[in-house]
């Protein structure tokens, strides 16, 4: 038995997912899922049941998991000694638009004042993140959607606008001098961010609130990678509903045309931490630093 089977087999517990596991630890899926298998093997039980749709713990997973866990987190707190004996470190989780836009500049104007104070960033979708916040994997979470829990408290931070953005090309020039309704626009080739998004997951309450439902729409993509999102939309594959945060330096170089989504359901990027954690002297540092910059 090795410690990189153990680090895979509680990675791929927690999160629950072979790929989310190795994208937690770098590494491929077919490594996390051959140590797995090793460990297994050594220990001569099953810990997971594997189906297409989900990774379940048997029972002797369950009890096996406990052990795991400490084993893997004495080791991260044995390197964590040795290498920020005078510092101190924050996990942070962060949806795609919290994590680019609002994050770095939060960040530094912390660390002016606490220098010692170092941090781990995770970038997931919005759901993801709340989930690893709810299972302690971080610390304190920033997302475009509510996370849903009487252990966890919430501070929003600044409102949202979505946006049904447009290729800058001559066709979608010319629809824009027609000024068209957002109804008939949305029957253009359409990108979607992928679900679990707190962006898609407004933007499906705007399309219910206009009475389109999703099978309706030409969806030609789906992806949870917003850059690429943006520069297809830049190249006149499709047009998508995005975060004005996310836009707006394409919309300034006049490389995309946006429309103001009037009807879209208001959301605030907030920030999410554990009650039980907030007198923690790190967290309870930040959480007052962020309280004091949003006045």
């Amino acid at each position: 038995m090795e410690f990189r089977q153990l680090e895979a087999f509680v990675a791929t517990a927690e999160l629950k997912s072979f790929s989310q596991a190795a994208k937690y630890l770098y590494l491929s899926q077919s490594t996390i899922s051959s140590h797995v298998q090793n460990l297994e093997d050594d220990l001569g039980k099953k810990l997971l049941l594997r189906t297409t749709k989900s990774i379940t713990l048997t029972p002797e997973g369950e009890s096996f998991l406990a052990y795991a866990r400490k084993i893997v987190e004495t080791k991260d707190q044995a390197i964590l000694s040795l290498q920020q004996s005078s510092k101190s470190l924050l996990h942070l989780g962060a949806s795609s638009i919290p994590s680019a836009y609002l994050l770095p500049e939060i960040i530094a104007k912390f660390r002016e004042k606490n220098p010692n104070i170092h941090f781990s960033i995770w970038q997931g979708g919005s759901e993801e993140i709340a989930e690893l916040l709810l299972n302690g994997s971080v610390d304190i979470a920033f997302t475009g959607k509510d996370v849903h829990s009487p252990l966890c408290e919430s501070v929003k931070l600044c409102p949202d606008h979505l946006m049904l953005v447009t290729p800058a090309t001559e066709e979608y020039k010319k629809l824009q001098a027609s000024n068209p309704k957002i109804s008939d626009m949305l029957k253009y080739p359409m990108i979607l961010r992928s679900n679990g998004s707190g962006t898609q997951f407004i933007a499906n309450k705007l399309l219910e609130g206009l009475g389109i439902k999703k099978r309706d729409l030409n969806v030609i993509t789906q992806t949870n990678d917003l850059e690429a999102i943006k520069q297809m939309i830049v190249h006149g594959v499709g047009i998508s509903i995005c975060s004005k945060f996310s836009i707006q330096n394409l919309l300034d170089n006049n490389k995309i045309i946006a429309y103001p989504l009037e009807n879209a359901h208001m959301r605030y990027f907030s920030l999410h931490y554990m009650t039980a954690k907030k007198t923690q002297p790190e967290i309870k540092f930040f959480l007052e630093f962020v309280n004091n910059v949003i006045k």
